[in-house]
């Protein structure tokens, strides 16, 4: 009886969704959220600032909201080096989990990156809430032996990585998309693309579009990468920040400044509206 059931259950997940996803029109773009960062402070409504200290990927940053301020227009991340809790040096994050979470969207974020040795700047998405009695269903799925009834290019996990950049590479970008199949496997989709400028020289418009059957990532107007595998569909938050050190930027030298500032112009998001 219980096989029965979880079987019974993915399926009809899966049909649902299915059914949801297909004969759409797709509609027209149209503005749902923005933040143009005009004001004398960060609005409260709109985002989260963290105070969290992390270790993940090795990282050598203590986040403070101290370091996420409004200044000439734009949002300030500032990046430096000083003695916080555990850590020799602070930066920011701010996110809007729990203020905004969509499904499918246009992401528009106008940026100046921050340049260095051990600097890692990004904005990325999450899922607002993970499904775990979702994945657990999957994961008995697997151990009983009936992976078949589980649609392989479905995810349980994921992350869509909108732009990243190394402080010590400030031509190169990475747009990236990790998850998780549901048989357990972590999968990503990952485009480096080299560009004849430093993106830490003046503001560049980063857009990733988000649709029930692809994702798009574009730099200035223009396409970099396209992914069709694994599109999630849930809501997920927005995160924008800076980190400091780390297993894949490696971390601060000599030949790194501080401070180092990653302005944001604005952020704009839009959805699909069917007339």
């Amino acid at each position: 009886m219980k096989r029965l059931n979880y079987t019974l259950i993915l399926t009809a997940a899966f049909c649902l969704c299915s059914n949801l996803l297909t004969g759409q029109d797709k509609g027209k773009w149209e503005l749902i959220w923005q933040d143009e960062f005009d004001g004398q402070k960060l609005d409260n409504t709109k985002w989260n600032v963290l105070t969290r200290e992390t270790s993940k990927h090795d990282e050598w940053q203590y986040y403070i909201p101290e370091e996420v301020y409004i200044h000439d227009g734009n949002l300030r991340i500032q990046s430096s080096k000083r003695d916080y809790g555990n850590k020799h040096y602070t930066s920011g994050r701010l996110d809007t989990k729990d203020k905004l979470a969509v499904t499918y969207g246009r992401f528009e974020i106008k940026g100046k990156l921050p340049v260095g040795q051990g600097l890692w700047p990004a904005y990325w998405l999450y899922p607002q809430n993970r499904n775990w009695e979702m994945e657990y269903l999957m994961k008995l799925a697997v151990r009983n032996g009936d992976e078949k009834i589980i649609p392989e290019l479905r995810p349980w996990y994921t992350e869509i990585d909108i732009m990243e950049v190394l402080g010590h590479e400030p031509k190169v970008f990475y747009a990236t998309y990790h998850y998780t199949s549901f048989k357990g496997e972590a999968k990503n989709s990952s485009k480096k693309y080299a560009a004849d400028f430093s993106f830490a020289e003046d503001h560049h418009l980063y857009v990733l579009e988000w649709e029930p059957d692809a994702i798009r990532w574009y730099i200035d107007g223009k396409l970099i990468h396209t992914v069709t595998e694994g599109i999630p569909h849930a809501p997920h938050f927005l995160i924008l920040n800076t980190a400091v050190g780390g297993s894949w930027p490696g971390n601060p030298d000599e030949t790194t400044i501080f401070p180092q500032y990653h302005d944001i112009d604005y952020v704009r998001v839009y959805q699909r509206i069917i007339n």
